[in-house]
């Protein structure tokens, strides 16, 4: 069985990048709406799930912001599979 991606320090820090260079909660409504199209079955129970809490805003943002880090190690992963760098190979 596949199993989620380990998120590198590098990954984190890009992730954090993305989000302080955003407007307000643009990044989270912008991850949000393409996971609506893209699962949202997934995108569904965040933000039911959200609204059991005092402050359903920032759970739907800790799982959201969760959701894109292991989308962006995936995806530099891939990368690094697809393209391998000499001191990779």
């Amino acid at each position: 069985m596949d199993r989620l991606p380990f998120v590198s320090e590098a990954v984190g820090a890009a992730v954090q990048e993305e989000l302080k260079t955003s407007e307000g909660n643009d990044y989270v409504i912008k991850i949000l709406e393409r996971l609506q199209d893209e699962n949202p079955c997934l995108a569904n129970f965040i933000t039911h799930y959200a609204l059991h809490y005092d402050d359903p805003a920032a759970v739907t943002t800790g799982a959201l912001l969760t959701y894109r880090l292991l989308e962006s190690q995936l995806e530099a992963d891939t990368m690094r599979r697809d393209f391998p760098l000499e001191e990779d190979a």
